[in-house]
């Protein structure tokens, strides 16, 4: 009877972990697999550098080869947590505090690292590999009128949202161009965060 108890608890929990976590092992088994592709070489287009430079335009889109991202970045949205939560549904969100991508600089993207099976948009589990990204990796920020920025993985960090931490500090007060990408930790909770720190290769 225990035995059968066991057995019927532990189908029960492997049935619930995979349906809430669908996103996430989905993303998983296509990394092992290897069913992304590497970024290919990309051409680097800084902006003007002119008294009035040409200002970046809006849509664009962040690829992480190695991961398998490709994903348009939303701006101009407010700090505010609940208008950033529903814009996370149509890709990542620019934090728009900081600059741009490719701007002078510390540049943040928010992402989801995962959501519920009915989470409405299609981006619920964009960032849930973020933890593979290893010094050394390369991604690209790609504008609507070919500009196009290539970033150097420098190093990331776990943190806690609620209390200071010294190496984000550190991230905040990085000189030049750079760019950190930043989710929730461990996957299926909100209780820490991720930041992926990258420089911009010039």
């Amino acid at each position: 009877m225990k035995l059968r108890f066991l057995k019927v608890f532990v189908i029960l929990f492997v049935l619930t972990f995979t349906i809430l976590n669908g996103r996430f092992l989905s993303a998983n088994v296509n990394y092992w697999l290897k069913i992304n592709t590497e970024l290919p070489d990309l051409v680097q287009l800084p902006p003007a550098k002119d008294k009035s430079p040409v200002p970046l335009p809006n849509m664009t889109t962040l690829t992480v080869g190695k991961i398998g991202i490709t994903a348009p970045i939303v701006f101009n949205v407010a700090s505010d947590n609940d208008k950033i939560l529903k814009n996370l549904e149509n890709g990542v969100v620019h934090y728009s505090n900081t600059p741009k991508p490719g701007l002078d600089g510390v540049s943040v993207i928010l992402g989801h690292s995962s959501a519920y099976p009915w989470y409405r948009g299609k981006y619920g589990s964009v960032f849930a590999l973020l933890g593979k990204l290893e010094p050394g990796d390369k991604f690209s920020v790609k504008y609507s009128d070919g500009r196009t920025f290539n970033f150097n993985v420098k190093q990331s960090l776990i943190f806690s949202p609620f209390s200071d931490d010294l190496q984000l500090k550190q991230i905040e007060k990085y000189p030049g161009s750079s760019l950190v990408l930043i989710s929730c930790w461990p996957i299926g909770t909100n209780y820490k965060r991720i930041a992926v720190q990258a420089e911009l290769v010039k």
